[in-house]
């Protein structure tokens, strides 16, 4: 099992979009938690807009081969 970023967008339409990380896998939860803190404002960027209310990130597991 691996672990993959997913961040959750929200916004002022109330619109929620859900979109993956795919550029770094992680052998358990705890890195990938740890890099979420470490570079939350790196992995959000590509996702700002004009109209975003809200985000979350998430480490989610996965089965089969690493990105």
């Amino acid at each position: 099992m691996w672990f993959v970023i997913t961040v959750m967008l929200t916004f002022n339409s109330g619109e929620i979009v859900s979109r993956e990380y795919l550029q770094e896998t992680f052998p358990d939860t705890w890195i990938c938690h740890k890099h979420i803190a470490d570079n939350k404002v790196e992995l959000l960027l590509p996702h700002l807009q004009e109209n975003l209310k809200s985000f979350e990130f998430f480490c989610e597991s996965r089965y089969g081969s690493e990105v």
